[in-house]
C-alpha cells in the first residue's frame, strides 16, 4: 500500500490536522483520568467485582448504543455529532469530582457508563469521516497517526496519571480531562461539515462480485440497522475482520482487570500501597508498545502490497503477539512483565494499523458508520463477557495464570486465520491492497 509521509499529510491536509490535534488533546486527558477513575473505585471498594463493574460500565454502553450511533453517523451531520459529544463528555468528566464529596460507588460507575455512551457516537462519527477527509494514498498514514496518537496518549496519560495520583490526588486528573474535551470541540468546530461525508460514491467491489443489498428506507431506524448487518454478513472480508477482532477480545477483554489485580496484590509497595504505580507501568508499557508498533505500520503496509503478504501479516501477527503476552505471566518482575506486554502490543499495533486501513479502503461511505460500530459493539460485547468470566476466575485463580490464559486466547484468531488461509484459500481482496483500485 502506497502512503504519504506524516509531515506531508499534516502540512497539506489542514482539516485532518485539526481533527488530529483535537484527538491528541482529548486522548491525553482520557488516559490521564483513567488511573484516577480506577483508583477512585478502589478507594470506594476494594473488591475485584467493583473494578470489574467499573470496567464493564465502559464497555456495555457501546453494545447498547452502537446501532443508533452507526445509523446516526451514516444519516446525519457528523460534525455536529463530534462537537456535541465532546461537550457532553466535558461535563461528565467534572462529575467524577463528586467522589470527593461523598458520591457513592454506583454514581462513579454510572458516570463511566455515560462517558462511554457519548464516546461511542464520537468514535463512530470520527471513523466514518476520516476516509472522506483524506486521499487513498493518505489513508494508511492518517490511520497510523490517529491510532498512534491514541496509544501515545495512553502511554503519557497513564504515566502522568500515575504520578499525579501519587503526588496530588485524583481531582486534578478529572479537571484536565474535562478541559481536553472542550479543546477538542474547538478544533473540530473549524472543520467544514461537508468534507466529512462523501455525497456520491460507487461502492467498491471487495470480492470481485457484486453484493446485493437493499436500498435504504429513509427514517426507518431498524431497517437501516438490518441493512448494515446484511452488508457486513454478505461481504466475506468485512465479516472475517470483525470475527478476528471478536476472537481477540476473548482474551483482550480481561487485560485491564488482570493488570489491576496484579498491581494491587503483587506489586503494591508497602502495606498501604494501592498499586497505582504498578498499574501505570503496565498500562504505559501497553500504550508504548502500541504507539511504536503503529509507526511500523506504514512501512509494513508498503511490504504488504499484495494479497498473500497481507494475509500472512494478519495471521502471524495475531498469533505471535498473543504468545508474547502470555509469556509476560511467566516473568517474576514487574519490569520483565511490562517488557513482554510492550513487545506484544508493538506487534499488535503494527498489524492493527494495516488491518484498519484495509477495511476502511473497501467500505462504501454509506455503510462505514454501521460497519465500524458493529465491529466495535461485537468486540466490546465479547470483552465484557471475557471480563465477567475473568473477574469470577480471579477469585480463585492467580492473576499471573490469568495473564497467560488471556494471551493464549488473544493468539487464537491468528491461528484460525492461518488455517483458513491454508485450508479454504481465504484471501485479503485485491481492492484492499492494490493501488489501481479506487473509490
Amino acid at each position: 500500500m502506497q502512503s504519504v509521509k506524516y509531515s506531508e499529510l499534516l502540512r497539506r491536509n489542514l482539516n485532518f490536522r485539526r481533527l488530529w490535534i483535537g484527538q491528541l488533546i482529548s486522548e491525553l486527558g482520557t488516559w490521564f483520568s483513567f488511573i484516577a477513575e480506577i483508583g477512585t473505585v478502589g478507594l470506594l471498594s476494594g473488591s475485584p467485582f467493583a473494578t470489574m463493574a467499573f470496567l464493564i460500565s465502559r464497555l456495555l454502553p457501546v453494545l447498547l448504543f452502537a446501532p443508533l450511533a452507526g445509523v446516526l453517523v451514516d444519516r446525519s451531520n457528523r460534525k455536529r455529532i463530534l462537537i456535541a459529544t465532546d461537550l457532553v463528555r466535558a461535563l461528565l468528566a467534572l462529575g467524577f469530582l463528586g467522589a470527593g464529596l461523598g458520591a457513592p460507588l454506583w454514581f462513579i460507575i454510572m458516570l463511566s457508563g455515560l462517558m462511554s455512551a457519548s464516546s461511542t457516537f464520537f468514535e463512530a462519527a470520527k471513523n466514518a469521516s476520516i476516509a472522506n477527509m483524506v486521499t487513498r494514498e493518505e489513508m494508511l498514514t492518517a490511520n497510523v497517526l490517529m491510532f498512534s496518537t491514541r496509544f501515545l496518549q495512553l502511554t503519557l496519560g497513564a504515566a502522568l496519571g500515575g504520578v499525579t495520583a501519587v503526588a496530588f490526588g485524583y481531582k486534578t486528573a478529572f479537571i484536565v480531562n474535562s478541559l481536553s474535551f472542550v479543546a477538542s470541540a474547538i478544533f473540530i468546530w473549524r472543520i467544514p461539515a461537508n468534507i466529512m461525508r462523501r455525497q456520491q460514491e460507487a461502492a467498491l467491489d471487495v470480492n470481485e462480485t457484486h453484493v446485493a443489498v437493499a436500498e435504504p428506507a429513509p427514517n426507518r431506524f431498524w431497517s437501516d440497522v438490518r441493512e448494515g448487518l446484511a452488508y457486513t454478513w454478505a461481504t466475506p472480508f468485512v465479516r472475517a475482520i470483525i470475527m478476528v477482532n471478536v476472537g481477540w477480545a476473548l482474551g483482550g477483554g480481561m487485560n485491564n482487570l488482570i493488570f489491576s489485580e496484579l498491581s494491587k496484590h503483587e506489586f503494591a509497595q508497602g502495606a498501604a500501597g494501592r498499586g497505582d504505580w504498578a498499574l501505570a507501568v503496565l498500562t504505559t508499557a501497553a500504550g508504548l508498545g502500541l504507539f511504536i508498533g503503529m509507526f511500523f505500520a506504514r512501512r509494513i503496509g508498503l511490504w504488504a502490497a499484495e494479497e498473500s503478504r497481507a494475509n500472512h501479516l494478519i495471521g502471524w501477527s495475531l498469533l505471535v503477539h498473543g504468545l508474547c503476552f502470555a509469556a509476560g505471566g511467566l516473568w517474576p518482575s514487574l519490569w520483565g512483565m511490562a517488557l513482554m506486554v510492550a513487545i506484544s502490543r508493538l506487534i499488535l499495533g503494527a498489524e492493527f494499523g494495516v488491518q484498519e486501513t484495509l477495511l476502511m479502503r473497501v467500505l462504501p461511505d454509506e455503510y462505514r458508520g454501521r460497519v465500524f460500530t458493529t465491529d466495535r459493539a461485537l468486540e466490546l460485547t465479547t470483552m465484557t463477557i471475557s471480563m465477567v468470566v475473568g473477574g469470577s476466575m480471579l477469585t480463585w485463580v492467580n492473576p499471573r495464570t490469568m495473564l497467560v490464559v488471556s494471551g493464549l486466547l488473544s493468539a487464537s484468531p491468528g491461528l484460525v486465520w492461518l488455517l483458513a488461509m491454508w485450508r479454504i484459500r481465504f484471501s485479503v481482496p485485491a481492492g484492499a491492497v492494490r493501488e489501481s483500485y479506487s473509490q
